[in-house]
C-alpha cells in the first residue's frame, strides 16, 4: 500500500524552487513593476565563455539548517557531434538525502549550442537513464521507454532547460541570457519529467549584487557572475556555493531490468479479461499445474495499489515486489491460478481519465470473472488472494459469490485516513526535529482537502479521485459480510500497515474467529521479506529479497486445507 504522493506533497521537502518544477497552475508569479525601457542589469554571456573547461561549480543544499546534499556542475567544453555539429557539454552530479529513501544520487549531461539551447543530453538517477534530444520544435524526452514531446520553440518563446535539483542549469538560465530590470518571462522544460512551466523572474540590483525573485518561490542573489545564494523562505531552504567540494568520483550505476522467469511445473496461458463496452483492454495469465492434484481448485490474485504488472513488476524505475513468488507457489502446489496486468501497466491498457478505486474494484471482478469460466476451474474451489490494498478489493469480491477462502495479506483493517497518518508519523522519524511540526500541519491539511473536497497540492491531481474513494472505503465492514474461511497475514517490518492496529481491527471485524488463521512474521516486511533492520521504500528496489518461504508454505498449507475440505 502506498500515499501515492500524499507524504511527499505533504511534506514540502525537496519540492520548492531549483529542486523540482511544480504544476504551472500551482505558480503566483510575484508583482513586478513595469519599465516601459528596460534597464539592463548585466549583458547575457556566451554559453561557451561562462565557465573554464573544467571548472567545478559545487553548492551545498540545506534546509532549516540541515545539510540536505549537494550539487555540481562543470563545463567539459567543446564537443563534436557524429553529425559534426559543435556542441559545449556540462556535467551535474547531485547527492541528496531523501526521508526514509537513504542517498539520491543523480548525474547528467546537457549539451547546449552556441546560442544556449538545447541540443541533447541525459539524465541518470535511480538506476535508469532518460535521454532527450531537440528535433526540430520538438524537446522529445525517453524516459527507459517512456516517451514524450514537448514543444521547444526559442524562435518564438524564450525556453529554458532544467534538471531536478541542478543548480548549474538555473545559474545557466540566469547568466546566458541578458538579465534586465524588473520581470522576465521564459518557457522552462524540465528534463527530470513534469509539464512545462510559465517561469517570471523579477530582476533588481542591490548594491553589487542582483537579487532575482521568481515564481518558483526562489529568491537568488548573482555576484561578479555567479550565483552567491538561492532562498526558498517558504521551505526553509537555502543553497550556497562550496568551492572547496571536488567533483564526485562516483557514478550512478545503470540498473538491470528485473526479469521474471516462470517455474517448470505449470503453463502459462494468456488470457484477455472480457469486459463492457468502454472498459480498457486488461490482459493477464493463468497458470496451468502439470499435475492436478487438486480437483479444479483455483486462485486469483490481487495485487497492492494497483500498480504492478502480473509477475508484481512495478514503478519508474521498475522493481521486483515479489508477487510471481507467491502465485508461482500457488501454482506449483497444484492450484490453477490467474494474475493480471493493473490497467496501465504490462499489456493492460490506462483506460481515459484517472484511475478510480472503483474502476479497480471492477478490474478484479472481471478477473474473477475470467479465472471461474476457465474450463480447468471448478467454481466451487477458489480462493481470492488479496495484498495490501488489494485486500479490500478483493473484500468487495468476496462479499457477492461463495468463496473456498479468503486470503488478506498485510490488508490495512483501519480506515484509510488512519493508514496514511501511520505511513506518515513513520516518514516524520527521518526528519530533522524542527521539520516535524510544519510538516505533520501540511499534512493534515492535506488529508482534511482530500476528505472535504477542498483544494489539494497540484502533483495530487491525477489521483485525487482514487485517494477521495479510498477515503469512503469501510474494511471493517465489508469484512463483517465475509463468511469464507479467512488467511490472515501481516509482517511485524511493515512501515505501510500498522502490524498491530490494523491487524487488530481485521480481526475484530471477522464475523467468525474460529475460521481464521492468523499468521504474524515478526521479521517480515510489507512484501513478507526477510527485513533485519527498519523497513523503508528503498530496501523494495535490492535484488535477491525472496520472499519468506514460511510465509509461502504457512499460505500454501492454508489454501490446500480449504479446498480439500470445501463442498
Amino acid at each position: 500500500m502506498n500515499l501515492r504522493g500524499i507524504v511527499v506533497g505533504g511534506l514540502g521537502v525537496l519540492l520548492a524552487g531549483c529542486l523540482n518544477v511544480p504544476a504551472a497552475d500551482s505558480l503566483t508569479p510575484p508583482d513586478a513593476p513595469e519599465a516601459s525601457q528596460p534597464v539592463e542589469l548585466r549583458p547575457g554571456t556566451p554559453v561557451g565563455r561562462l565557465y573554464r573547461p573544467g571548472e567545478v561549480r559545487a553548492f551545498a543544499i540545506e534546509q532549516a539548517g540541515q545539510k540536505l546534499g549537494h550539487s555540481w556542475g562543470r563545463y567539459v567544453g567543446e564537443e563534436t557531434l557524429a553529425d559534426g555539429r559543435r556542441v559545449h557539454r556540462f556535467e551535474t552530479k547531485i547527492a541528496l538525502a531523501v526521508p526514509g529513501r537513504g542517498e539520491l544520487r543523480a548525474e547528467g549531461v546537457l549539451r547546449l549550442d552556441d546560442q544556449g539551447e538545447v541540443v541533447s543530453g541525459y539524465e541518470r538517477r535511480e538506476g535508469v537513464e532518460s535521454r532527450f534530444e531537440r528535433v526540430g520544435d520538438l524537446l522529445r524526452i525517453d524516459d527507459a521507454g517512456r516517451v514524450d514531446e514537448l514543444q521547444y520553440e526559442p524562435s518564438t518563446t524564450p525556453t529554458a532547460v532544467m534538471a531536478h535539483s541542478a543548480i548549474l542549469h538555473e545559474e545557466i538560465l540566469l547568466l546566458s541570457r541578458p538579465l534586465y530590470e524588473g520581470t522576465t518571462p521564459l518557457r522552462l522544460l524540465s528534463l527530470s519529467g513534469g509539464p512545462p512551466v510559465d517561469w517570471e523572474g523579477t530582476a533588481q540590483r542591490r548594491g553589487g549584487d542582483i537579487l532575482v525573485r521568481t515564481s518558483l518561490g526562489e529568491t537568488i542573489t548573482l555576484r561578479d557572475g555567479r550565483v552567491k545564494e538561492i532562498e526558498v523562505p517558504a521551505s526553509r531552504l537555502r543553497v550556497i556555493p562550496d568551492e572547496a567540494r571536488p567533483w564526485p568520483t562516483w557514478s550512478v550505476e545503470l540498473a538491470t531490468a528485473p526479469h521474471y522467469t516462470p517455474g517448470q511445473t505449470f503453463e502459462i496461458r494468456e488470457v484477455e479479461l472480457p469486459g463492457r463496452t468502454g472498459e480498457p483492454a486488461l490482459y493477464g495469465e493463468v497458470l496451468l499445474p502439470r499435475e492436478r492434484r487438486l480437483r479444479g481448485a483455483a486462485a486469483l490474485y490481487v495485487s497492492a495499489s494497483g500498480q504492478e504488472d502480473r509477475h508484481g513488476i512495478a514503478g519508474h524505475p521498475a522493481v521486483d515486489l515479489g508477487s510471481h513468488e507467491i502465485t508461482d507457489a500457488l501454482a506449483e502446489a497444484g492450484f490453477v491460478v490467474l494474475r493480471f496486468d493493473e490497467r496501465g501497466h504490462g499489456r493492460s491498457a490506462s483506460g481515459e481519465g484517472p484511475v478510480t478505486f472503483t474502476a479497480q474494484v471492477e478490474d478484479a471482478r472481471r478477473a474473477f470473472r475470467t479465472l471461474l469460466v476457465q474450463e480447468e476451474v471448478d467454481p466451487d474451489r477458489v480462493l481470492v488472494v488479496g495484498h495490501g490494498e488489494g485486500g479490500w478489493r478483493a473484500l468487495h469480491i468476496a462479499v457477492s459469490p461463495p468463496l473456498a477462502g479468503l486470503a488478506l495479506l498485510a490488508v490495512p483493517g483501519r480506515p484509510y485516513r488512519q493508514v496514511a497518518e501511520y505511513q506518515f508519523t513513520r516518514i516524520l522519524e527521518a526528519l530533522p526535529p524542527e521539520l516535524r511540526t510544519e510538516a505533520a500541519k501540511a499534512q493534515r491539511e492535506t488529508l482534511d482537502a482530500i476528505a472535504d473536497g477542498g483544494e489539494v497540492p497540484p502533483e495530487l491531481a491525477d489521483t485525487l479521485p482514487w485517494m477521495r474513494e479510498m477515503m469512503g472505503q469501510e474494511p471493517a465492514k465489508l469484512l463483517g459480510r465475509v463468511r469464507a474461511p479467512l488467511f490472515v497475514a501481516q509482517g511485524g517490518k511493515d512501515f505501510e500497515v500498522d502490524p498491530r492496529a490494523d491487524l487488530e481491527a481485521l480481526l475484530t471485524a471477522a464475523p467468525d474467529r474460529g475460521r481464521v488463521a492468523v499468521h504474524r512474521y515478526p521479521s517480515l516486511d510489507h512484501r513478507f521479506k526477510v527485513e533485519p533492520g527498519r523497513s523503508e521504500p528503498a530496501r523494495y528496489r535490492e535484488p535477491d529479497r525472496p520472499v519468506d518461504r514460511t510465509f509461502l508454505q504457512d499460505l500454501v498449507s492454508w489454501a490446500i486445507s480449504v479446498v480439500e475440505t470445501a463442498p
